[in-house]
Order: structure tokens, then C-alpha cells, then sequence
């Protein structure tokens, strides 16, 4: 537990990350038993950094959480609702989590007030979240990291990336959400990079950059697209239907989960060789493993915006579980993402589908 504030201002910004191989393969109980091994790249949307916290020593003794995205805030002035993590609605789940999992926060026997003397003041977290709910991005996992991120440096509390990655493991747990290591890696560390762990309790996850030919990066950034399906889909309930028939030994389950591993390295191949068409059609394979491993992943309204945008595209994939959220693509080259908003709008008008600006970082 800290002994007290070693700042009185900690602000973080975090990207959103892009899932391109091996997901799944990094969720508990599959990556504990055989490791994972994920390709993906940490994107600005919007021209911003979409995940931010900011974490302020107060002078009261409360501890106060402000949710910008959702409009609403609290204040606590006992422990009790600070450690209920029952209501999965709770707009400060993530918050109060984070104070759990960085150790300043337990049932012991320091009343609150007690505690905040000793720490030297209370505690204000704000946050705001700039993408829908239900993206795909790795948005709640990338929040919760910030969070905890800021209160280890609000504190002067030691910590490098995978300490950061279990706390957000853990945090996840305790708030019923489940959920694997490459939203918080992907978010945390800037960059197109393959993540790999070994099999064991602790994963202890490496990062490995991918090296592009920095003609072959120009020609990503110009063809890669992200569009918005206008639907939500969260991933908890597809993440306990995946590892339930990893459990069960589903032999169908168990050798897509090996396959999308093999599949991330070969991308990374590619990129490195500077051979976007290959990656392209990888995305493509990835894709139709994706559909059998999970039959939710697409859906009629996700069917209709590929059909009807084939002819201006090489690869597709969803981002994170599917069924909603964010659709990314590879436009053909001479393609523009103009060109795609301009078909988009035609077929869909209002319809809540539209494309998203977003570089690599």
C-alpha cells in the first residue's frame, strides 16, 4: 500500500489498438495452457488519443470519480461502495476497480477517512472514453490500464508494462468482464508489434516491433480504413462461449485458436517483406476462421456493409469479438477512403454506418 502522494496531477493518454492475428488466443484459461501469440497496432482516432485519465490529490476526504463520456459523477466517503462491484451498469466499475487491483483500497481495517489522512488528501479520478461502447478497439481494458497507470505514478508506486498487464487481468476478474492480455499491451505500447507469452500462471508478455520498409508503411496507412457498423456487442458473453468449448476440448475450437497464432506470424512476415496484398488476403483467411470459431461474429448488417463494398476492398476483419462495433478493411490501391464514405453513405444514408479517421502511432 502507498504511503502517500508522490505527485498532485497525473494525466494519461492512451490510444485504441487494431486487432489483426491471433486473437483469442491471448484469454484465459488458452494463453495460461499454451501461450499466445497476437499481432495488432495502437491507432489514434479522430485525430486524438480516444482513452484519457486524469488522476488529482484532493484536499477533502472523499474519493470522487467523474465519467466525462457518460455525463455523471460521485463522491464516496466509505469504503463500502468503493469494494460493491456487483452492478455491472456501475458507471465507475473501472474506477473503483483500479483503486482494488493498485492496492490502495481493501476491506482491512482503516476506515476511509483513516486512510486518506495517512495518504495525505483524497482522491479525484476522471475519465473519458472517445469511442462508442461495444467498439471492438479494446477501449475498457485500455481505460482500466490507464487508471491504473496513473495511480501507480500519482503514488510513486514501481510498475513496468506487465505488472500493468496482470493488475488489468485481475481488475477484470473482479468486475465479471473476463477478457485476455492484448487490449491493455496493445493500448499501453505504441506501434504495429507481435505479442507473445509463454504458458504459465503469470503471463509474462513480449513485445516485438514489426520493421517495415517504410514504403510498404506509407502504402498501409493509406489503404487501411475503419468503418463504424452503428451496432453495439459486448465481448464478455462471446469470450465465455469461445473458452467454454476450449474447456469442453472442442477439437474445431482448439485448432482455429493454434491456426490464428500461425496466422499473426505469417502477417508479420509479410509486413516486413512489404507485401500488403499478402497481409491483405491473411486478413481475409483470418476473417472466415473468425465466422466458424464463432458464428456471432457477423451478422446480416455486417454482411450487407462488405457486400457492399467488396469491389473496393482486398481484406476485411472485424475488430475485437465481431457481431458490432468496428469493421477495418483494406481498400484496393487507387481506392480512397473518400471513395469509400461516398458508397457507405449511397447504400446506408443515415443509417449509423460511416467511416472513422485513424492513423497508426
Amino acid at each position: 500500500m502507498s504511503s502517500g502522494f508522490a505527485k498532485s496531477e497525473v494525466a494519461i493518454e492512451l490510444p485504441a489498438r487494431v486487432n489483426w492475428g491471433g486473437g483469442w488466443s491471448d484469454t484465459i484459461p488458452y494463453c495460461t495452457e499454451n501461450g499466445g501469440t497476437v499481432l495488432n497496432a495502437a491507432v489514434k482516432v479522430r485525430g486524438k488519443y480516444p482513452i484519457r485519465v486524469i488522476v488529482k490529490k484532493n484536499a477533502g476526504k472523499t474519493i470522487r470519480f467523474e465519467n466525462v463520456d457518460l455525463r455523471c459523477e460521485d463522491e464516496y466517503s466509505d469504503k463500502c461502495r468503493l469494494l460493491d462491484l456487483s452492478d455491472i451498469n456501475d458507471p465507475f466499475l473501472i474506477h473503483k476497480g483500479s483503486l482494488i487491483v493498485a492496492g490502495l483500497i481493501n476491506d482491512g481495517g482503516e476506515a476511509l477517512d483513516a486512510l486518506l489522512d495517512r495518504i495525505g488528501g483524497g482522491i479525484f479520478i476522471s475519465s473519458c472514453v472517445d469511442i462508442p461502447k461495444g467498439s471492438g478497439l479494446g477501449t475498457s481494458s485500455i481505460f482500466a490500464c490507464a487508471c491504473v497507470k496513473a495511480l501507480y505514478e500519482i503514488f510513486g508506486i514501481e510498475y513496468d508494462d506487465n505488472i500493468l498487464c496482470s493488475r488489468v487481468l485481475l481488475l477484470e476478474q473482479l468486475i465479471g468482464s473476463g477478457g485476455g492480455w492484448q487490449d491493455q499491451m496493445g493500448g499501453m505500447t505504441n506501434g504495429i508489434k507481435l505479442l507473445k507469452s509463454r504458458p504459465g500462471i503469470m503471463q509474462n508478455v513480449t513485445v516485438e516491433y514489426v520493421d517495415m520498409p517504410p514504403e510498404a508503411y506509407t502504402e498501409l496507412r493509406e489503404r487501411f480504413a475503419l468503418v463504424y457498423t452503428g451496432q453495439q456487442r459486448l465481448a464478455k458473453n462471446i469470450l465465455c462461449e469461445i473458452m467454454d468449448k476450449y474447456i469442453l476440448s472442442d477439437a474445431q475450437t482448439t485448432e482455429i485458436l493454434h491456426e490464428i497464432q500461425r496466422l499473426a506470424v505469417l502477417m508479420r512476415f509479410e509486413l516486413e517483406k512489404g507485401n500488403i496484398q499478402k497481409f491483405a488476403s491473411l486478413l481475409d483467411r483470418h476473417w472466415g476462421l473468425s465466422k466458424r470459431l464463432d458464428c456471432g461474429t457477423t451478422n446480416t448488417h455486417i454482411d450487407r456493409i462488405f457486400e457492399a463494398i467488396d469491389d473496393l476492398i482486398d481484406g476485411r476483419f472485424i475488430c475485437g469479438a465481431g457481431g458490432g462495433g468496428f469493421l477495418q478493411m483494406i481498400l484496393k490501391k487507387g481506392v480512397s477512403r473518400n471513395m469509400l464514405k461516398h458508397r457507405l453513405c449511397q447504400v446506408f444514408q443515415n443509417g449509423g454506418v460511416e467511416v472513422w479517421d485513424c492513423e497508426f502511432v
